[in-house]
């Protein structure tokens, strides 16, 4: 019988990876959650995203640096976070 790699072994295995990779298997395995369900957005989220795109295509020049997107990323995560708890 095959014995399949534990959760740790996996996750150990995934960070031995390139940042590329681990990146891609972090957006699939976050699209497969939103797609199933397990994961939705509050709708104040929603509609900041909705404004934010909205505005980007509104203005194409005014793109943000991958780092500029990281932090602000990173803060509105906290923020959420901080709100929930």
């Amino acid at each position: 019988m095959e014995k399949f790699s534990t959760p740790d072994e996996v996750l150990a295995q995934i960070r031995r990876m390139s940042v590329d990779d681990r990146e891609y298997i972090e957006a699939e395995l976050m699209r497969d959650a939103y797609e199933s369900g397990r994961i939705t957005e509050p709708p104040a989220v929603l509609d900041e995203i909705v404004r934010r795109a909205n505005e980007m295509l509104a203005n194409p020049d005014q793109g943000l640096s991958r780092e500029e997107a990281v932090a602000n990323a990173r803060l509105a995560a906290q923020e959420l976070r901080r709100r929930r708890s």
